[in-house]
């Protein structure tokens, strides 16, 4: 990749960020982004950095500042590790070749955010000689990554900022580790509505004396903590219901139910078989499907009338062979296809609402897809961009996707 086109995907990168920083309550102003070689020497000759190679020289990292509001409405700029740890796991977990300053090891750069280029990041980081890295050219050396790291952003508990989709989370994490015998609830399992509440408190409260035998528990849950690494221990390693229902908040339990062992069987019969793959594959139909909620386009399909490069040649075949299933499938010609594939080609196209309306077609349809584009391999390689492309045709709906790959991973253990 060409400096230039690493220094754009930078800077969507650093938009993503200021936008995240925005949710989770945060006002930030900008910083540095660019310094000459003059102002580097002197960095260094100041004791402020250690090396001539810094990523400011190359556009590729910024430092921002993050204010916090404090109870009496003022901004107070803030430091800190703990108070910034979220914008940073958000940061590294959006490009295997972003790091935060905040995890390094010299000595801690909070505001800074930088990107390597794709090539150097398989190499020791030169920002400082003591950064955290990522050595993923050797990910057979490197251990499996807790799974769940990062699943939830901000804390949940007691004056906690309690973002709803971290308040679902932890709700189904709760009702998960009570029916595993864990611990007991009190009104037999926790409504999921992501909004916190008494019911919730007190579960956290449950389960922290109960699976940590603290006598006085402090009814929070944050990002990384003994508490959240006990509840993500009953996550199922198996494409379950339960794995489904905490990748997609949005989607209704009835929904997770029907399609639920049809994604386990589509998986398997297109050796959708890693969990990498498994991760990328979700996200996808995860997205194209509104997390379950939409098994057709809403669209009435008019818009694909007489597209003969659709197959659509007979009046009506737009509204007919309008897209259906978790990956849609569109037009007379893909049906056609499709039914061939199975061996029912006469009975799609007579009927083509079956794909939306028979579960298991509905899933099929989108491993058949997945497999005819060859996007295991796209998958193997982590190309996010690449696979959204050739399902896509474009790059619509990425930040959901990326969200939802984030989800997936952590999930998974990726």
């Amino acid at each position: 990749m060409s400096l230039l086109r690493e220094q754009s995907t930078f800077l969507l990168h650093v938009a993503e960020l200021i936008q995240k920083a925005s949710e989770l309550g945060f006002y930030a102003s900008g910083g540095e982004l660019y310094r000459t070689s003059e102002q580097q020497a002197l960095h260094v000759k100041n004791g402020r950095s250690k090396t001539m190679n810094s990523q400011h020289l190359k556009r590729l990292a910024v430092d921002l500042n993050f204010f916090k509001a404090t109870q009496d409405g003022t901004l107070k700029l803030t430091y800190e590790v703990e108070d910034l740890r979220p914008l940073g796991e958000f940061w590294e977990r959006l490009d295997t070749a972003n790091r935060w300053g905040g995890n390094w090891t010299s000595f801690k750069d909070t505001p800074h955010f930088e990107r390597r280029e794709s090539a150097a990041a398989q190499s020791p980081a030169t920002e400082e000689p003591n950064q955290r890295t990522v050595a993923v050219a050797t990910p057979a050396v490197l251990p499996s990554p807790r799974r769940g790291a990062g699943l939830t952003l901000t804390a949940v508990g007691a004056k906690c900022p309690n973002n709803r989709e971290d308040v679902e989370t932890v709700q189904r994490l709760l009702n998960m580790s009570s029916e595993n015998g864990l611990f007991k609830l009190d009104d037999g399992r926790l409504k999921t509505d992501g909004a916190f509440g008494p019911k919730t408190l007190d579960a956290i409260m449950a389960f922290q004396r109960t699976v940590h035998g603290e006598q006085a528990p402090s009814g929070r849950v944050e990002t990384d903590s003994p508490t959240m690494n006990s509840l993500c221990e009953v996550i199922p390693s198996n494409v379950e219901p339960g794995l489904l229902a905490l990748a997609f908040l949005r989607a209704d339990d009835d929904a997770v139910l029907e399609l639920c062992p049809g994604i386990a069987r589509t998986m398997a019969n297109r050796n959708i078989d890693t969990p990498l793959r498994r991760a990328h594959f979700l996200a996808q139909i995860g997205h194209e499907s509104g997390e379950l909620r939409f098994r057709a386009e809403i669209a009435n399909g008019e818009a694909y009338e007489g597209r003969s490069d659709l197959g659509n040649s007979t009046p009506g075949d737009g509204r007919r062979f309008k897209g259906r299933g978790l990956i849609q499938l569109t037009g007379r010609a893909n049906y056609a296809e499709y039914g061939r594939a199975l061996g029912r080609e006469a009975e799609l196209l007579a009927s083509p609402e079956r794909i939306e309306t028979d579960n298991e077609l509905c899933v099929d349809v989108a491993g058949w897809f997945w497999a005819k584009r060859g996007l295991n391999a796209l998958a193997d390689a982590d190309d996010l961009t690449a696979i959204t492309k050739r399902i896509n045709g474009g790059l619509n709906g990425l930040e959901d996707r990326r969200r939802l790959l984030m989800r997936t991973k952590s999930l998974l253990g990726v």
